[in-house]
């Protein structure tokens, strides 16, 4: 598949099938984010223990349920949702200094995310970009057990696994390019 194929046809899955995933894939896709235009430090921490998974998708959907957003606490009362969508695998991304004034850490992240999922998207594997489970992180238990370096905050993680989808590539009509 070539990039352009590949930015085509990625998708975000609604959920993962539990299809388990190989290191070796779960190590090439997150590498993949270490090429990525990055103007500053990040951290990659994957993550692949199912209890460890388990934690932070109930820590999510306690999150969500007190969020106060009616749509999140819908979902999160839906009999089975999984705010990590069943997940095999996540790539949690970390900046440096957080959330920056200028949003270098931001930027930083998100390049790395694409990245991640583009290479997913190339070994056949589905991805997700979230940011609304990031605050799950923070809990106590799963914050040791993730040992993210000292100065680092986690921002956005992409989830992984199999789905039951066949991705297709999409024709998308592009309205809003303007050449000057």
């Amino acid at each position: 598949m070539n990039t352009i194929q590949a930015i085509k046809t990625r998708k975000s899955p609604e959920r993962f099938n539990d299809e388990p995933l190989t290191r070796d894939d779960i190590t090439a896709i997150a590498e993949a984010g270490a090429y990525a235009p990055i103007f500053g430090k990040v951290h990659f921490t994957v993550v692949d223990d199912k209890d460890l998974i388990a934690k932070i998708d109930e820590a999510g959907l306690a999150g969500m349920r007190a969020s106060g957003n009616d749509f999140a606490m819908k979902l999160a009362n839906i009999p089975g949702y999984s705010a990590v969508r069943n997940a095999a695998a996540f790539v949690i991304i970390s900046s440096k200094g957080g959330m920056q004034e200028m949003g270098f850490g931001m930027a930083n992240v998100a390049c790395a995310a694409e990245n991640i999922c583009l290479a997913a998207t190339d070994r056949g594997i589905g991805s997700r970009f979230m940011m609304g489970p990031v605050g799950a992180l923070a809990e106590p238990s799963i914050a040791e057990r993730l040992a993210i370096p000292e100065g680092y905050e986690p921002l956005v993680m992409v989830a992984l696994g199999h789905t039951d989808d066949q991705p297709t590539e999409r024709d998308r009509e592009v309205k809003n390019l303007t050449f000057a």
